[in-house]
């Protein structure tokens, strides 16, 4: 015999913590490609890094002349660890406005940068195309993922909600038309 996780009280219905119908809304594809995320986000880095120092250093200087590229790239660093923890704390947890967060991150600050260093930058070669188109599809395949797992992960809990008060409810009903209960007949 295995004893319960919360203590039971009298008039629990063990059905409300097991419901049968219960189904995992989290998105394993969806997990796969956070985590791969991280290496190439580093990869990711030392290659901008690498271009911007070998590009723009004189002297003892760095001399980039492109502003608006290190302006995206703060916002970048700042925003990508709280997008993935989004998308990660949403699609373990179920949890729907993470997930949503997770979104909503991946559009605003991700895809002006990479697209503005893919298009914007001046100085461009076949090596930053590649590395941006590569992360284009990514953050793409991502974004859509991620909106398949929100819509997925809505439905299966607006059911398990209905569901969970239809147990409710009928065990409402149960105890009003049970005799000697004070049916609403008499």
């Amino acid at each position: 015999m295995t004893l319960p996780l919360q203590p039971v009280r009298p008039g629990f219905d063990l059905r409300l913590r097991n419901l049968t119908d219960r189904k995992i809304a989290s998105n394993v594809f969806l997990q796969q490609l956070l985590y791969y995320r991280i290496f190439f986000n580093v990869a990711w880095l030392i290659f901008w890094m690498v271009f911007i120092f070998k590009n723009y250093w004189v002297g003892l200087k760095l001399k980039d002349k492109d502003i608006v590229r290190t302006i995206f790239f703060i916002f970048w660093f700042l925003a990508e660890p709280i997008r993935m923890f989004a998308g990660w704390y949403g699609n373990l947890q179920e949890n729907l406005p993470w997930l949503l967060m997770f979104t909503i991150l991946s559009l605003v600050p991700e895809q002006g940068t990479i697209l503005y260093l893919l298009v914007g930058t001046s100085r461009r070669t076949a090596y930053t195309k590649a590395v941006q188109i590569v992360m284009l599809v990514l953050q793409w395949i991502e974004l859509l993922t991620g909106l398949y797992t929100c819509v997925t992960m809505y439905k299966v809990q607006k059911r398990q909600f209905y569901l969970f008060e239809y147990i409710l409810n009928a065990r409402r009903r149960q105890r009003l038309h049970a005799p000697g209960m004070g049916s609403p007949g008499r």
